[in-house]
């Protein structure tokens, strides 16, 4: 390995690191936009929802089957205002949600009945 010239090694020794006017210290460390979003989100979704919201924008077919999903369980379960045409003006947030609340729901009733089962 190549050692610096005695020129630059005299500069790094007498180099203050630690002082305010360093490069480094200019730099902004505020989180990306995109972090808070996510930080923010995080708190109000399920993590698949979160995957399956962004799985929307590139398959909207995806979209029109949850809410078909969400609107048949609703109708099972009795929130009369969860039907499709008020799904379609949800925020992808909100259909992702509700799908992962019924399929949970779902899920566990089965749990329930195997159990039962047994």
């Amino acid at each position: 390995m190549r050692s610096l010239p005695q020129s630059e090694l005299k500069l790094l020794s007498s180099a203050d690191f630690n002082s305010a006017d360093t490069h480094y210290s200019t730099i902004n460390l505020v989180e990306p936009p995109e972090q808070l979003v996510y930080k923010n989100l995080i708190e109000k979704s399920h993590f698949y929802s979160l995957r399956d919201q962004l799985l929307f924008m590139f398959e909207p077919e995806l979209r029109r089957e949850y809410e078909f999903y969400i609107s048949e369980q609703a109708k099972i379960t009795g929130y009369k205002t969860l039907v499709e045409s008020s799904l379609q003006q949800a925020s992808d947030l909100t259909v992702a949600n509700l799908f992962y609340y019924f399929n949970i729901r779902d899920e566990s009733e089965n749990e329930i009945e195997v159990a039962s089962d047994n």
